[in-house]
């Protein structure tokens, strides 16, 4: 099995995946969620803002996301 087959998405996206843990994870052992709640939200907010950002900035038009093609025909 070639791992082109296992991991489909670009280096990047798995990058930024393990950005978000590691980032999710300082909050946590920081105990954030505990002491200072409203910080810890708008910085899981502004988390998932610049990943959604940087994924939309990045996608390239007919890149493949799925395993599975997409059929838009099942969906109806």
């Amino acid at each position: 099995m070639k791992m082109s087959d296992l991991f489909i998405s670009r280096p990047v996206y798995w990058g930024l995946a393990a950005v978000i843990v590691a980032v999710l994870a300082f909050l946590g052992l920081r105990q954030e969620h505990v002491k200072d709640f409203v910080p810890f939200q708008f910085a899981v907010l502004a988390v998932a803002l610049l990943a959604v950002g940087a994924v939309m900035a990045l996608y390239r038009p007919g890149e493949r996301v799925t395993r599975d093609p997409l059929d838009f025909d099942d969906a109806a």
